[in-house]
């Protein structure tokens, strides 16, 4: 992905995950219950289109859409049920997103420093503290529900804002960027 569409990409996600993490803040308990509705739906969605599609097409013993689409209705209607078990589920989800994004900024950190950018710091600091915050998340998703929904909410925000501080200095650094990756695949 070309630095100008990763710039773009993350910029976006940030933007929705300071949305998600002042809901967070601010509703902890409906926002986790809406979106545990909201997922229901979606998984309810592809359960249903799975069943559909096995009964549609020739029976295969080998076409495993039946099997898929009611593990999928089980998972939505468990949501459904009890919305409130997506909460620890979701903050395990989200710290490994946050841990993957800290080490993709990891690898812009250090291109950064081989091109001889000083801004390749930045990019090691925001990477190491937003891993920092997926590894707290992986390892203590936080059992008190509101208050860690907060606390979680806060720490999205602030994953948020240092991703997009981090975006704008690689979007600063794209034509160096670009130069990297191009003389790596001609080097190859």
């Amino acid at each position: 992905m070309g630095v100008k569409k990763n710039f773009l990409v993350s910029l976006i996600t940030s933007i929705v995950f300071v949305i998600l993490g002042l809901f967070l803040f601010v509703k902890p308990d409906i926002t986790i219950t809406t979106m545990s509705y909201l997922i229901g739906a979606f998984l309810l969605v592809i359960g249903i289109l799975s069943i559909i599609r096995y009964f549609k097409s020739n029976i295969n013993p080998f076409d495993f859409n039946l099997v898929y689409g009611v593990l999928v209705l089980i998972a939505a209607i468990y949501l459904f049920i009890n919305p409130t078990s997506l909460q620890k589920f979701f903050f395990i989800i989200l710290g490994i997103w946050i841990i993957i994004n800290a080490v993709t900024k990891f690898q812009y950190a250090l291109v950064l420093k081989r091109i001889k950018k000083d801004d390749w710091k930045y990019t090691l600091l925001i990477a190491i503290l937003t891993f920092a915050w997926g590894i707290v998340l992986l390892i203590n998703p936080l059992e008190s529900a509101l208050k860690a929904t907060q606390v979680i909410g806060v720490f999205i925000i602030i994953y948020a804002v240092l991703d997009i501080i981090d975006s704008f200095v690689l979007k600063r650094n794209e034509e160096d960027l670009n130069g990297f990756q191009l003389i790596q695949s001609n080097d190859n």
